[in-house]
C-alpha cells in the first residue's frame, strides 16, 4: 500500500505543477489583449538603441547588420513618437479594459480608431473588473524613417504583458497606427 499512496501523491503533484505552468506563457507575453491592424508595413531602413546591431533591409527585402547610434534627428522622432504613444495609451488602456469606447482614444490614426471601434474590448469581463492597467514604461524597438516603434510594458495589478506599438508621422502629427 505505501506503494500506491507515492504514486497516486505523485500524479497529484505532478497535475498540479501542470495547472501551475499554465500562466508563465501569460506573464512572458503571450496573453496581450489588444487590437492588431492589417495595415502592411513596407521594409524600410531600421534602426535600435546605441550599441544595438542595426537591422537594415534593402529594396529586395535583404536584411544585413551594422553597429549604429541614433542621430538628433532620430532621437527627437522617438521623444515626439513616445509622447503620441503615452496619450494613445492613456486611452486604449482603459478602452482595452471595457472602461472607455474607443472614440476616447488620442494621438490614433483614423484607421485604427475604426477598427478599435469595431471591436469589443479584447480583456475578459471577469479579468477587466479586477485590473488597474499602468503603463511601466516605453522601449525603442526601432526607427525607419518617418515611422517609430515601440515596446510598452504594462501591468495590470494581475498580469504583466508587453504591447507594440507602431507610432507614424503624417504631416505634423505623431500617431499610433498599429498595436499589437
Amino acid at each position: 500500500m505505501p506503494t500506491r499512496r507515492v504514486i497516486v501523491v505523485v500524479m497529484v503533484l505532478a497535475g498540479a505543477a501542470g495547472i501551475a505552468a499554465c500562466g508563465d506563457e501569460y506573464d512572458r507575453g503571450a496573453g496581450v489583449y489588444s487590437a492588431t491592424t492589417t495595415t502592411p508595413l513596407a521594409p524600410t531602413p531600421t534602426t535600435t538603441v546605441a550599441g544595438e546591431p542595426l537591422q537594415t533591409t534593402d529594396d529586395e527585402g535583404t536584411e544585413s547588420s551594422e553597429v549604429g547610434r541614433l542621430s538628433p534627428t532620430q532621437r527627437r522622432a522617438q521623444r515626439e513618437a513616445s509622447r503620441a504613444a503615452r496619450r494613445f495609451l492613456a486611452g486604449y488602456l482603459p478602452y482595452s479594459y471595457g472602461r472607455r469606447a474607443a472614440a476616447k482614444i488620442r494621438s490614433v490614426s483614423p484607421q485604427l480608431k475604426r477598427e478599435l471601434a469595431r471591436q469589443a474590448p479584447r480583456v475578459p469581463p471577469a479579468l477587466a473588473a479586477k485590473a488597474r492597467p499602468r503603463l511601466q514604461g516605453l522601449e525603442l524597438s526601432g526607427i525607419a524613417g518617418r515611422r517609430v516603434i515601440l515596446l510598452a510594458r504594462v501591468d495590470d495589478g494581475q498580469s504583466r504583458y508587453v504591447a507594440l506599438l507602431t507610432v507614424q508621422r503624417t504631416g505634423q502629427r505623431w500617431a499610433v497606427t498599429q498595436v499589437r
